[in-house]
């Protein structure tokens, strides 16, 4: 290992739980600025983390875990989206950034925010098999994006919390698409942000782990 690799992998010991935090916080998050914001700092985290992994470990008997580790990031889908999402962040500023907000849905189409009332009457939703479905007729109070009231019981709807709206991330040498796209957007961030510091962590205790038995074998 490099010397001094003890302080590098305290440092990426921090930016690892760093980047958890910051992932909590996209759990809770409760409006659009702080749910980027949280999105910035755990991509951040995550390369910082990295970086110092490597450069703890790229010299020695060590080298070739730093270069397989390297090698993960680039070819698993989850880690190389968050790897140029953050790196496109640093260097694209015309992208919007998009948020949706706390919402109430019937079905898969209709979906309401903010403070609404609706009536719904004889509406039906076809599905891509043939299968026909009948939403349910009433009236639905909506306050701040909640379940507020109404003829329509709140077992005929369902909540949906903030989320960040994760897009494709087009670059110079390809676009990376979303990785996790087969599972419903208000929970893509969530599970690749989980996968990633999960990753992080592994790598953390494997390092440790070649730091201990380099240290018994001197």
């Amino acid at each position: 290992m490099r010397e001094g690799y003890k302080g590098i992998l305290k440092n990426a010991e921090i930016a690892i739980s760093y980047a958890g935090d910051h992932l909590e916080e996209l759990r809770h998050a409760d409006e659009a600025r702080a749910l980027w914001r949280a999105w910035s700092g755990f991509l951040d985290q995550y390369v910082k983390a990295v970086a110092a992994l490597r450069r703890a470990t790229d010299t020695g008997s060590s080298k070739s875990w730093s270069d397989k580790l390297l090698q993960e990031q680039r070819s698993h889908p989850y880690l190389q989206y968050a790897f140029q999402a953050r790196d496109h962040a640093n260097h694209v500023f015309e992208d919007e950034k998009e948020a949706r907000e706390r919402s109430v849905s019937i079905g898969d189409f209709i979906r309401v925010s903010g403070d609404s009332s609706i009536e719904l009457y004889n509406n039906r939703i076809i599905h891509p098999d043939g299968r026909v479905e009948r939403l349910p007729d009433g009236k639905l109070e909506v306050k701040g994006g909640r379940y507020a009231g109404g003829s329509i019981g709140r077992e005929g709807v369902k909540e949906h919390e903030h989320f960040l709206v994760l897009k494709d991330v087009k670059t110079r040498s390809g676009v990376y698409r979303v990785p996790n796209e087969a599972i419903i957007a208000e929970h893509q961030a969530i599970e690749l942000g989980q996968v990633v510091v999960e990753w992080l962590q592994a790598k953390l205790q494997e390092a440790e782990k070649m730091r201990e038995d380099e240290c018994e074998s001197r």
